[in-house]
C-alpha cells in the first residue's frame, strides 16, 4: 500500500473517531437537536442483541439443540423485537459491552478494510474512504460494512482467478446478509466461460459455496434454532415495512395493513409480499447474465446491486452503501462529463433530502403526510433510475479491447 493510501485511510479513521464522539454527545443531548439522535435505531437493536447473547437467563436462552444438550450459557438475541440479523453481527461488535464506543469502532475498522480490496487508483479508493455518506452511515452504527467487505473480497478473488476463495467469501456473505445471493447469475456466467455452464469449475464452485453456507448456518442453527432461520432469512421474504421506507411500495404497503373485505384476485396478487420480487429479480437476472457477457463484470455487478436496491420493496439510506464499493471499478470505463456527474449526484442527494424532510414530519412530528412521503419516494425512485441509466449509457462497452488506461470519467485519454 502506497504512502498516500495509508494517509487517506488514517485520515478517514480520524474523521470517524471524531464522528463517534460527536454521536455520543448528540445522543446524550437530543433535546438540543430537535429530538434527533445521531445513532441509528438499528445500532441499538444490534447491541441489545449482543447483551442478550452474553446474559442468558431462564427466559433468555438460545433455542438450538446444541444449547439444550450441553446446557450452553448462551442467550437469544431474537428475544429483542426487530432483531433480524445473523448472530455473527452482535458477536462481532461485542466489544460494545466493554465500552459503547468500542462497538462502533469495530465497524469503523471493518470499513477501513474495504478500500484495500478496491482498484489500486487512489482516486477510486477515496470514493469510499472519504465519502461523507459512508462516514455518516458507519458512525451512526448501521452495520453494513461487514457484508460489504465480504462482497469486495469475493469479487477481488474472482478477478484473480481464485475461485475457491471466491466461493467461500460469497457463501459467508450470503450467510451474513442474504442479498449477495443476487450475484449467482454473474458468478455462474464468469465460471462458465472456460468450462461451460455445467463444467467442472461450476460444480466445484457450487459444492464449496453450498458446503460453506450449510456448515456455517448449521452451526448457528444448532445454537439458536428455528428463531435464527425465521428472523435471519425467512422474515425477509414476507417483510412489509411502512416506516422509514424510500421505496415506491411504501404507500401500498401502508394501505395493505388495513384488510380488504372482499379483495379481487388482482388485489390479492399485488398485495402479496412476494409480488415485488418479480420486477426486481427480473432486472437482477438480466443484468447478471447479459451485461456480464456483453459489458463485463464491473458493470454487471454494479447494475445488479443498484437495481436490487432501487426496486426493493424496502429501501433505507444504508442500502445505498451496497453499490458504492462497486462503483470505483467502473470509473476508468465511464464517459461522463464532470458537469453531468455533478448534476446526477446533486439531483440524487436533493431527492433524498426532500424525502427525509417529509419523513421527519411524519415520523417525529406525527403529521399526516403519507402521500407527500410517497410522492417523495417516487421522485427518488425516478431519479435513481435516471442516474442508473446514465451510468449504463456512459459505460465504455469496448473496454475489453481498449486498455483501461485510455478511458476516464471525463471521456478523455489518459495516455
Amino acid at each position: 500500500m502506497r504512502l498516500a493510501e495509508r494517509r487517506a485511510l488514517s485520515f478517514s479513521l480520524i474523521i470517524q473517531l471524531g464522528l463517534i464522539f460527536y454521536a455520543d454527545h448528540v445522543d446524550s443531548h437530543p433535546e438540543r437537536y430537535g429530538g434527533l439522535k445521531y445513532t441509528d435505531v438499528d445500532w441499538r437493536v444490534v447491541t441489545d442483541g449482543t447483551w442478550l447473547i452474553f446474559h442468558p437467563s431462564d427466559k433468555n436462552r438460545a433455542a438450538g439443540w446444541l444449547t439444550r444438550v450441553f446446557d450452553l450459557p448462551i442467550g437469544d438475541p431474537y428475544n429483542r423485537p426487530t432483531f433480524r440479523y445473523t448472530p455473527l453481527l452482535p458477536l462481532l461488535v461485542s466489544p460494545h459491552l466493554l465500552h459503547p464506543i468500542l462497538g462502533k469502532l469495530t465497524l469503523v475498522l471493518v470499513t477501513i478494510l474495504v478500500p484495500i480490496f478496491l482498484p489500486s487508483s487512489l482516486s477510486t479508493k477515496l470514493l469510499w474512504t472519504l465519502n461523507p455518506f459512508v462516514l455518516n452511515i458507519t458512525t451512526r452504527g448501521s452495520p453494513e460494512a461487514p457484508v460489504l467487505l465480504l462482497v469486495v473480497v469475493f469479487f477481488w478473488a474472482l478477478k484473480r482467478g481464485r475461485n475457491d476463495l471466491t466461493a467461500i467469501a460469497w457463501a459467508v456473505s450470503v450467510a451474513w446478509k442474504i442479498y449477495p445471493i443476487i450475484y449467482a447469475p454473474v458468478l455462474w456466467g464468469v465460471l462458465s466461460r472456460k468450462s461451460g455452464w455445467f463444467g467442472t469449475r461450476v460444480w466445484r464452485f457450487g459444492v464449496i459455496a453450498l458446503g460453506t453456507f450449510i456448515f456455517l448456518n448449521g452451526i448457528l442453527w444448532s445454537i439458536w434454532g428455528y428463531p435464527f432461520l425465521k428472523h435471519t432469512f425467512l422474515y425477509h421474504l414476507t417483510r412489509l415495512d411502512h416506516r422509514h421506507n424510500f421505496s415506491p411500495y411504501f404507500y401500498p404497503i401502508y394501505l395493505a395493513l388495513s384488510p380488504v373485505t372482499s379483495p379481487s384476485a388482482i388485489q390479492t396478487i399485488l398485495h402479496h409480499p412476494l409480488a415485488s420480487f418479480v420486477p426486481q429479480f427480473g432486472l437482477v437476472g438480466l443484468a447478471g447474465f447479459l451485461l456480464n457477457r456483453y459489458a463485463g463484470l464491473e458493470l454487471a455487478v454494479f447494475v445488479q446491486t443498484a437495481s436490487f436496491v432501487v426496486f426493493n420493496k424496502v429501501c433505507t439510506s444504508q442500502y445505498f452503501t451496497w453499490f458504492l464499493p462497486l462503483l470505483p471499478p467502473l470509473l476508468p470505463y465511464l464517459h461522463i462529463t464532470p458537469r453531468k456527474a455533478s448534476l446526477m449526484i446533486g439531483l440524487w442527494v436533493l431527492s433524498q433530502a426532500i424525502w427525509l424532510g417529509s419523513a421527519y414530519l411524519l415520523e417525529l412530528r406525527a403529521q399526516d403526510v403519507y402521500i407527500t412521503v410517497w410522492a417523495a419516494g417516487i421522485a427518488l425512485f425516478g431519479t435513481s433510475c435516471w442516474v442508473l441509466g446514465e451510468v449504463i449509457e456512459g459505460f465504455e462497452l469496448n473496454h475489453r479491447v481498449k486498455p483501461s488506461s485510455t478511458v476516464s470519467i471525463e471521456g478523455k485519454s489518459r495516455e
